[in-house]
């Protein structure tokens, strides 16, 4: 039986109802995540790590298997940006490497939730389009929350330069690739339709007139996660 579905659309009462199930489901885990000892915290943590990872390679091999020479190398390889986060997720959540958590925080919050917001996305819900677009996108969201209210880490001044510094290696990472397959991982060769970076000219230099504001939206994001001068708790 084929099944019909709905066009995706942005800011419809699905889209909006989805994004307040994701928001209260995180709320949820963040709260009763902070009632429990450091143990049970950190097996909070390695569980959100594993969900992405595994959500990440359910994901990827549906793409594959939904018609696995379509457009293989231009849409469905693991490259765009929030792909790349779910891996991270993983080795922030599990491993708790500075580099890795600093990332998650500031890259999810201020990258990848734009996917959440202004989803590229053709089928609506019920479709496996969608509900793996939103549960891959809201696992992330949930990682990059519980770093500062379940795990010890606490950003470092140099923190939200780094982080900036690493999205950027991405995306000169990714445009050869895009350009030599005609595509558009990480956007840098057109903007998703309704982002900020639709209004900023064309691709890729939207990207150089975000480079100041996102270092400065990152060092506001660092204020209240900020490590205290009196600090003597040793992170990774």
């Amino acid at each position: 039986m084929i099944i019909a579905y709905t066009d995706f659309t942005m800011w419809s009462s699905t889209h909006m109802c989805t994004l307040l199930v994701i928001a209260l489901v995180i709320t949820g885990i963040i709260l009763w995540g902070r009632c429990l000892p450091p143990a049970g915290r950190s097996l909070v943590c390695k569980t959100i790590a594993l969900a992405n990872l595994v959500v990440y390679i359910a994901e990827y091999t549906w793409r594959f298997c939904d018609d696995p020479w379509d457009h293989i190398l231009v849409h469905k390889l693991p490259l765009h940006f929030c792909a790349v986060m779910a891996l991270i997720c993983f080795i922030a959540l599990w491993w708790g490497p500075r580099w890795a958590r600093s990332l998650v925080y500031f890259g999810v919050l201020s990258a990848s939730i734009q996917g959440l917001l202004t989803p590229t996305l053709t089928y609506g819900f019920p479709s496996i389009h969608f509900t793996i677009f939103f549960l891959s996108h809201g696992l992330l969201l949930l990682a990059a929350l519980v770093i500062p209210f379940l795990t010890d880490w606490k950003a470092k001044s140099k923190d939200p330069l780094r982080s900036v510094l690493l999205m950027n290696a991405y995306l000169v990472a990714v445009h050869p690739i895009n350009l030599l397959l005609h595509s558009n991982y990480g956007f840098t060769t057109e903007a998703p339709a309704g982002s900020i970076l639709s209004a900023l000219g064309p691709a890729p230099w939207y990207y150089l007139w975000l480079e100041l504001p996102a270092l400065g939206l990152f060092y506001l994001m660092y204020l209240p996660v900020r490590r205290k001068p009196c600090s003597a708790t040793p992170e990774k």
